[in-house]
């Protein structure tokens, strides 16, 4: 057998050894990226994937959808931001309809619904949107239409009960009506008295549930008679973050 020149076999144990540091070079970039990629935001949620995620469904009429805004995206997607600016928990919103430009533009909001009405489809929606949390405003229509407006809270009351008869241990946050709205200041008064008597009334069934006090928008802040503008959207983002963060970090 013809013998291999010694230079030649130093040529090749050479090669060998260039041939073993790439090899564990790739293994370790390899390593790297997989440990970026898992770091990175899950789809859906607002922060990182190690956050909990609870799956919240605003609900209520075109405020909760975004009539006001140019691109209907409501106090949701205030709220959205807020919520990935902190690092305890992570949202995706829920719901049937679609409206808005955010990242999680689902929801319930039902242009010119009464709280009947809502009430009257509560039942599916939960069953297909299984939310963690419920951001319930809803109102307005029935003071705006006259729909029996003096017994307005207890329908309020009678949706409150469905929603927690449909999904037992789901936490609700309830914001009373803009009680600056024109010619319906006296009306969104009395309402939002009963609205805020909730809070006892449901924290004494053992409800987790929560009463947000609506800020009183100015006329520069509604698009209209009934919905806020953009500005105001964001005013009712923040009354609603520091309750939804409660909510959302409660035991």
């Amino acid at each position: 057998m013809r013998a291999r020149p010694r230079g030649a076999r130093v040529r090749h144990e050479a090669g060998g050894d260039r041939l073993g540091w790439l090899i564990a070079a790739c293994v370790l970039a390899t390593a790297v990226l997989a440990a970026l990629v898992a770091a990175l935001p899950g789809r859906g949620s607002a922060g990182q994937a190690h956050r909990p995620l609870l799956r919240v469904l605003p609900l209520g009429d075109s405020i909760t959808w975004g009539e006001g805004s140019p691109t209907r995206s409501s106090y949701r997607a205030d709220l959205w931001d807020l919520v990935a600016g902190q690092s305890r928990y992570a949202i995706r919103f829920v719901g049937s309809q679609v409206s808005g430009k955010l990242p999680e533009p689902r929801n319930e909001g039902h242009p010119g619904y009464t709280i009947g009405q809502v009430r009257a489809r509560v039942d599916r929606w939960t069953a297909a949107a299984r939310p963690d949390v419920v951001l319930l405003h809803i109102g307005i229509n029935d003071l705006h239409r006259h729909v029996d407006p003096a017994h307005a809270p207890q329908r309020l009351a009678g949706l409150v009960d469905r929603i927690y008869a449909d999904r037992p241990g789901v936490r609700v946050v309830l914001m009373g009506l803009i009680p600056t709205t024109p010619g319906l200041t006296a009306q969104a008064e009395a309402y939002n008295r009963g609205a805020a008597a909730l809070q006892r009334t449901e924290r004494a069934r053992g409800r987790s549930f929560w009463y947000v006090a609506p800020p009183a928008l100015t006329r520069a802040q509604m698009a209209d008679r009934l919905h806020p503008d953009d500005a105001g959207y964001a005013r009712i983002a923040r009354a609603f973050f520091p309750a939804l963060t409660a909510a959302a970090t409660a035991r």
